[in-house]
């Protein structure tokens, strides 16, 4: 009998291992799984954030699609209305374009002209050539108007008008009162005699801006071919004259 209950417990321990080691292993995968389903749970909002983000992208694809079809269709639909319009036309005798369609069609073909780099450049230089050739009118007739009205200022003005300072630019005494004596014998007003601060080698006729017809009446009277504008160091010593007559070392030794 007591060999019998060993036996009974030594099985019943066994059997009682083993359920253990059962119920162990259904522990651990049953935490596994739910450890799974928490995971699977809380990531149930990104899931849902990715889900409406592909099915937004799909629907604008669908949109954009849609759209362009319809668009397909819309033109599609015109070309067919627009060649009908124009077969009418023809047949009644009339020009296929009306006159919108013609200046729409111009203005396309503009708009794609102004779309290429050649054309621009080329339009760019044909623009400036332009201009330039208006700039340069512009320019010679200013010019041409001045210089009439400088000959018809020269032709009614009297000698005795124009006040000439007398400059010596050389090295040899009196010679500027010698020229001043000539500028007194044309008939021009003598204004002051004196000496220039840096010599010249050839005789020159200087005026100030506006007087040149004054000018070209002295250098003419006194043989003199060489004008130009005033400078400041001539201007200091005119007192106030508006031409002034420089006597170089070319007519140094003709006045000697």
């Amino acid at each position: 009998m007591l060999r019998l209950i060993e036996q009974i417990g030594s099985f019943a321990g066994l059997a009682a291992f083993i359920g253990l080691a059962v119920f162990a292993l259904l522990s651990f995968a049953h935490g596994r799984d739910i450890r799974r389903l928490r995971d699977w749970a809380g990531s149930a909002p990104e899931r849902d954030t990715e889900r409406k983000e592909a099915t937004s992208s799909i629907a604008a694809q669908r949109a954009e699609e849609l759209r362009r079809l319809e668009e397909s269709r819309t033109a599609e639909r015109e070309a067919i209305n627009q060649r009908e319009e124009r077969r009418r036309r023809r047949e009644a005798g009339l020009p296929e374009l009306t006159r919108r369609e013609r200046l729409r069609a111009q203005a396309s073909g503009l708009g794609e002209r102004l779309a290429d780099p050649r054309y621009l450049a080329g339009l760019f230089v044909v623009v400036v050539l332009i201009g330039g050739g208006v700039a340069y009118a512009l320019l010679s007739g200013s010019d041409e108007g001045g210089g009439r009205h400088g000959k018809q200022a020269a032709a009614k003005m009297q000698p005795s008008e124009v006040e000439v300072t007398v400059l010596n630019g050389t090295a040899v005494p009196g010679l500027a009162a010698t020229y001043g004596d000539k500028v007194e014998g044309k008939g021009f007003k003598l204004g002051a005699v004196t000496n220039s601060s840096s010599s010249f080698s050839e005789s020159v006729v200087m005026f100030t801006r506006g007087h040149a017809p004054e000018a070209r009446q002295v250098a003419k009277q006194l043989g003199i071919s060489k004008l130009q504008l005033m400078t400041g160091e001539i201007e200091s010593v005119s007192a106030g004259a508006k031409v002034a007559v420089i006597v170089g070392e070319d007519n140094a030794a003709a006045s000697g």
